[in-house]
């Protein structure tokens, strides 16, 4: 068989073989994922929703009737699991987060785009940090861990974990004015 020649592969698939399915799935594996992340959004969902739309397809290949490629009639399959995974969790609690508290409308729209601009700059400038200090940071500053407890936990002395907090707010701070001057 050529490689990807997709008359060859719609010929097989409407015959019904499997083969044309592994032969369809080294050809538009890539693409499949892609549409997968573009849709579902995530690319661990889209991985997924790719496997489930070729587990669907090797199921349902005697129904491909060649009205269109077997590329398009792939897609949709990945688009469809996308949205099946989709609808699956709206009633998961784990989804939703119940203690967001909805926008002020009266709150100025400049100051909530400033506080915007704000957050994307901290997501970034933590993602510069080095794990461990990203660790050190969020445990001190979101979880309100002491200096002794995040010393017991990650087997370090107080001073160090003073020493590397001090530093790592320098680097975040440093980092976030230059981000939103830049920006």
């Amino acid at each position: 068989m050529e490689p990807c020649e997709p008359e060859v592969l719609a010929v097989l698939a409407r015959s019904g073989d499997p083969a044309a399915l592994d032969e369809a799935t080294r050809c538009y594996g890539d693409r499949l994922l892609v549409v997968g992340r573009r849709v579902c959004g995530d690319p661990v969902d889209a991985e997924d929703a790719v496997q489930a739309a070729l587990l669907s397809a090797r199921e349902h290949i005697g129904e491909y009737r060649g009205d269109g490629r077997l590329e398009a009639w792939l897609r949709r399959m990945v688009v469809n699991a996308c949205h099946h995974m989709r609808r699956g969790r709206k009633n998961d609690p784990e989804w939703h987060d119940t203690e967001a508290e909805p926008p002020d409308p009266t709150q100025d729209p400049e100051v909530q785009a400033a506080r915007g601009e704000l957050a994307r700059a901290l997501a970034a400038a933590l993602a510069e940090l080095t794990p461990r200090d990203r660790a050190i940071v969020l445990l001190s500053d979101v979880e309100g861990w002491t200096g002794p407890e995040l010393a017991t936990r990650l087997d370090v002395s107080p001073a160090s974990i003073r020493t590397r907090l001090a530093r790592a707010r320098r680097r975040l701070r440093a980092s976030i004015e230059s981000e939103i001057a830049a920006g």
